[in-house]
């Protein structure tokens, strides 16, 4: 028989747990609201408490065929909170961060990050402070997780001449391939041209053959605008992009996306005239295809 203090361990406890199952059950129920059904949401939710799993774990602990969730997984890839990782012999899947949902869910979010960066370039073309000074102003701001690499992405599309990028071609990666088709249709909406200098790899090379042709819903870049550095010689890693008197950066640490924006005037020119030198030397990505 219990004694008295483990009859209030036991029951705490077991109040405990019912409280956060009952916190689970709250943020499927919210999830379903704004989209996702019901097996998706619990999927989604599973995820977070296990932070990863594979594909017959999902089942078991949801109580679903597999064909269900690999069915269920596809939608979640879709809006990017969710990510296959292929590891040895098997595969994992892992969650993102509920922050990020809203970029999938509701792509009336895209047209409205358009008019904020509309809005912005308006302020600067009338802000009260003299360009002079406005030259030797450094704005930093830093980003986290895929929200904040889409952020920076869809930034660059204020550029109003050449964007400058060095790629290690993963942007699919950092932002999911939804946004970036809507990404990519954006752009060339607005007509932006870039140059891209990459490192080559087998993987890399596959990608472009791929993708990087008219009509692609993921063409953003024409192959004659794509060159080749000796990685040896100028290591890429992560995208950095250049244009009007921004430098922006996405990486990887781990499995964490950072990234940071610095608005700047002299450091951007200096950075372009680097890229521009590196251009003349760089091989055209046409050469290997």
């Amino acid at each position: 028989m219990l004694s008295d203090k483990e009859t209030v361990k036991l029951t705490t406890g077991l109040v405990a747990a019912n409280e956060k199952e009952g916190d689970y059950r709250q943020i499927q129920k919210e999830l379903e609201k704004i989209g996702l059904s019901k097996t998706q949401a619990k999927i989604y939710v599973l995820l977070v408490r296990h932070r990863e799993l594979r594909i017959q774990e999902i089942a078991k602990l949801a109580h679903i065929p597999r064909s269900s969730v690999y069915e269920s997984l596809e939608k979640l890839y879709e809006l990017g909170i969710a990510e296959e990782i292929v590891d040895d012999s098997f595969k994992r899947i892992r969650p993102y961060s509920l922050g990020i949902i809203t970029h999938g869910l509701d792509e009336k979010l895209l047209r409205v990050k358009k008019v904020v960066a509309d809005l912005q370039k308006l302020e600067r073309n009338n802000a009260l402070i003299p360009s002079d000074q406005i030259s030797d102003m450094t704005i930093l701001r830093y980003y986290k997780n895929r929200s904040g690499a889409r952020q920076i992405l869809w930034n660059s599309l204020k550029a109003t001449d050449v964007v400058y990028v060095y790629s290690d071609w993963s942007r699919r990666r950092y932002v999911g391939m939804k946004f970036y088709e809507n990404f990519v249709v954006e752009s060339r909406q607005r007509g932006i041209k870039e140059r891209v200098l990459i490192n080559m790899n087998a993987d890399t090379l596959k990608s472009i053959q791929t993708y990087s042709y008219p009509g692609s819903p993921i063409s953003r870049t024409r192959v004659e605008d794509i060159r080749v550095l000796d990685s040896k010689r100028v290591p890429i890693k992560g995208d950095t992009v250049m244009y009007d008197n921004i430098y922006a950066h996405v990486y990887l640490k781990n499995i964490t996306i950072n990234g940071f924006e610095i608005e700047n005037n002299h450091f951007v020119n200096t950075q372009r005239s680097i890229f521009e030198s590196l251009w003349l030397t760089a091989i055209p990505i046409i050469e290997f295809l």
